[in-house]
């Protein structure tokens, strides 16, 4: 009984964030571990994981120029980690085998340990991965993550990469699984097509995701929203750290008349939480909690990684990093820094202090983890701290003027007590694309940058009277009166829509439009947290709404009735005067 009970408390330490992007808080598992970690380890793990043999740790050398680097957090369950993980690298070979060497790195340095005292089979971690692409000469570098979403985790891998902005000639990061409204519908459809089967009008099928304290947490809200707009009224989502919480999931399912419950993991990897907080006997996992509730239960063991359409999912990312490098985008990201059209804010429309801003930058590799920005006597310059130290020096302006100008115009990096790089640099606006070079140390060339200062980050407190760039009314330098725009309505299942073109109107500086909708199952809807409710009792619905701009999206929450119960839904509306 110890053997298996520490052998449990292990295995549940190793594997915490199993799926790729649940992993959250594994920066701080190894000190959950213990003594109990190092008496599992002397008495062995009393379980079966499979035969770690089978699975292609892709930690080859001779890779070639290109290289594609597939970075999952990992997983000590071997047939999982083959079924999953090495199913989604194949599927990437498959891809881009003829031009790309296809390899692997984790992020969980405990399970990468573990893994290797067990079984005597080494897998890469991040930076092992790296420095073996630099060690074998590779030029351009593809790397695409099998997170779940653009969490904390996600984060980590950026800056970690940015560490190496200097080493590769081209580098692209890929984005998570879950990033546009396509991808959550994409998503939906590979997981409801896979367990339709069950669907049989007497089954509650329940997906459990990991869940975190982040903001990214957001996704599985948007996950449940979406499957229920969509009418899949029988699938609940739950996570086993943050909410939905198992009891929610429990009572929502206990207000249907269900009979049997269908347990599976919204994660990449079927591992510890699937195999123990799923699945396992204990008293308070969610087989036992669903069934003490009077329930058939059936655990489904198979993580989103062996869903075929979820590996598609997975390599189209992939394909679509690569092809900003094949378009000759050096060192980027899939998404690069563009201004959204809204009019660039000056200095002379801030008070004078010094505040927390928000900067996009065009690569991956210029990663900006904080910065402030100063405003004095109409001038503003911005502190930026660098996720990186591959740089040397920064230039305002174009890597061609850069490599033409004097070495007094090159602004050099000042270090921080904690070996971060910072550039004092001066801004010419917000809200307006501001070109910057940078320095590769080891490359020693320089290349261009894009940097976009936003001003929507800015408290309100920063603006000086009447000045906040909100973008209504005489921000968007229109006259009072009414005008015709086009409105584009994104998000959801795509089944809603909107009319177009829709009248706005201008009045003392303040813009509103009125939507129309495609149906007349909205009640309300709410912009920048004001609930405004729907005007016509017949027909389609209709709003008159605030709009914050015109050419960038705005965020809407819209709250439908067409369903057996209300439910909100979330929405991007984006107008442009109509020609």
């Amino acid at each position: 009984m110890k053997k298996k009970t520490l052998a449990v408390l292990f295995v549940c330490a190793v594997s915490i964030g199993i799926m790729a992007g649940c992993g959250e808080k594994a920066a701080n598992s190894s000190a959950a571990l213990g003594e109990n970690a190092e008496a599992a380890e002397d008495d062995g793990e009393n379980y079966e994981t499979g035969d770690a043999d089978l699975d292609n740790t892709r930690n080859q050398n001779d890779i070639g120029e290109k290289e594609l680097l597939v970075v999952s957090f990992g997983t000590s369950y071997n047939d999982n980690r083959r079924l999953a993980i090495g199913a989604i690298e194949q599927a990437m070979d498959e891809k881009f085998g003829e031009e790309y060497s296809v390899r692997r790195g984790f992020t969980s340095q405990i399970i990468i340990d573990h893994v290797k005292k067990r079984d005597n089979v080494s897998i890469d971690n991040v930076k092992e991965a790296l420095d073996r692409a630099l060690d074998n000469g590779v030029k351009t570098l593809v790397v695409q993550p099998t997170h779940l979403m653009n969490g904390l985790e996600y984060q980590d891998l950026e800056k970690e990469l940015s560490g190496y902005a200097d080493a590769f000639e081209k580098v692209a990061l890929g984005k998570p699984l879950l990033s546009s409204s396509q991808d959550y519908i994409d998503v939906m459809k590979a997981v409801t097509d896979e367990t339709a089967k069950y669907d049989d009008g007497k089954t509650a099928i329940c997906l459990m995701g990991h869940g975190t304290e982040a903001d990214s947490n957001e996704v599985y809200r948007k996950m449940q929203s979406l499957l229920t707009e969509n009418g899949f009224n029988n699938y609940y989502v739950g996570t086993v750290e943050a909410e939905p919480t198992l009891e929610d999931v429990i009572a929502k399912v206990k207000e249907g008349n269900y009979k049997r419950v269908i347990l599976r993991p919204l994660m990449i990897v079927a591992g510890d939480h699937a195999n123990n907080d799923m699945a396992g006997d204990g008293e308070d996992t969610w087989k036992s909690r669903f069934r003490s509730e009077g329930f058939e239960v059936e655990c489904v063991m198979e993580g989103l990684g062996q869903i075929p359409a979820i590996r598609d999912i997975i390599v189209k990312h992939a394909k679509e990093a690569a092809d900003t490098l094949a378009h000759g985008s050096e060192m980027r990201q899939a998404n690069d820094a563009e201004p959204d059209g809204m009019s660039p804010v000056m200095a002379d429309q801030i008070k004078d202090g010094v505040y927390d801003v928000e900067v996009d930058s065009s690569s991956a590799m210029f990663n900006i983890t904080e910065c402030s920005l100063a405003v004095q006597e109409g001038k503003m310059t911005a502190v930026m701290t660098m996720g990186g130290t591959g740089y040397l020096y920064v230039f305002m302006g174009t890597a061609s003027e850069a490599a033409q100008a004097s070495a007094s115009k090159y602004i050099s990096f000042k270090e921080k007590s904690s070996g971060e790089h910072a550039y004092t640099i001066p801004v010419e606006a917000l809200d307006k694309s501001i070109a910057c070079a940078a320095f590769s140390r080891k490359r020693e060339k320089w290349y261009d940058r894009a940097l976009v200062f936003r001003a929507a980050s800015l408290p309100d407190e920063a603006w000086k009277e009447g000045e906040k760039a909100d973008g209504s009314g005489e921000q968007m330098k229109l006259e009072d009166g009414e005008y015709s725009v086009k409105a584009t309505l994104e998000g959801g299942s795509g089944k809603a829509g909107i009319e177009s073109p829709a009248k706005l109107t201008v009045k003392d500086g303040e813009a509103y439009a009125r939507i129309v909708w495609s149906s007349g199952s909205f009640d309300y809807m709410i912009v920048d947290g004001k609930k405004y409710v729907n005007e016509s009792t017949e027909g389609n619905s209709v709003f008159t709404v605030p709009v914050s701009g015109l050419k960038h999206k705005i965020p809407v929450t819209a709250d439908t009735t067409a369903m057996s119960t209300p439910h909100e839904i979330e929405y991007d509306l984006y107008f442009e005067l109509a020609e």
